[in-house]
This record gives structure tokens, C-alpha cells and sequence, in this order.
């Protein structure tokens, strides 16, 4: 197994523990909806920005990459009736792709 693989894996582990209950969907300009992404929600994430300034996210989603290989920042997630529009895709390794939102 190479490390791609071993980190897919552990991403697939990763959403088992913490993903909501029920599956969510995204949408953005480019594309049409894609429904039934396991999505985890984190809140209050520090993360450095580009000029070295420590920014708090007050909510981040996370999906594994092989159900939704990269987001825009005009791209919507709804999850429980609630949506959340993308203002800044903030990491994707090939295995999560994690973007910062707030309420749509």
C-alpha cells in the first residue's frame, strides 16, 4: 500500500468518528449537486494566513476528496437544512479538501 493510499485510509477513519449525522450536499457555478458527501464540521479553527496573521475560521467543512476533489469559493454546502457558502477553500492534500464558510 503506498502512502496515498495510507492516507486515504486514514481519512476514511477520520470521517467515520467525526462526521455529522446525516449526509450533506455542494454545489458551486461550475458544477450541478453533489449530494450524500459525509462532511465535518469544525468550528473555532486557528490556521496562519499568507501574511503570517493567525486567523480563527468560526467554521470549517472538511470531505475526502474522493467524493469531492476541490471546492470554490462560490461553492455551497447545505448540511441539515442549513447552508454554508465557501469564503475561502483553505487546504487540499488529494485526500480532505477543507474550506473556510459562514452562513449562507
Amino acid at each position: 500500500m503506498n502512502r496515498q493510499q495510507l492516507k486515504a485510509r486514514a481519512a476514511r477513519d477520520i470521517f467515520r468518528r467525526h462526521r455529522e449525522d446525516s449526509l450533506g450536499s455542494y454545489q458551486d457555478m461550475s458544477s450541478g449537486l453533489l449530494d450524500g458527501l459525509e462532511l465535518v464540521l469544525a468550528r473555532d479553527v486557528e490556521r496562519v494566513g499568507e501574511d503570517g496573521v493567525l486567523l480563527v475560521d468560526q467554521v470549517q467543512i472538511s470531505v475526502r476528496a474522493e467524493q469531492l476533489p476541490k471546492v470554490r469559493r462560490d461553492g455551497m454546502f447545505t448540511l441539515d437544512g442549513k447552508s454554508w457558502l465557501v469564503t475561502v477553500p483553505v487546504r487540499n492534500d488529494g485526500v480532505i479538501v477543507t474550506a473556510a464558510v459562514r452562513p449562507a
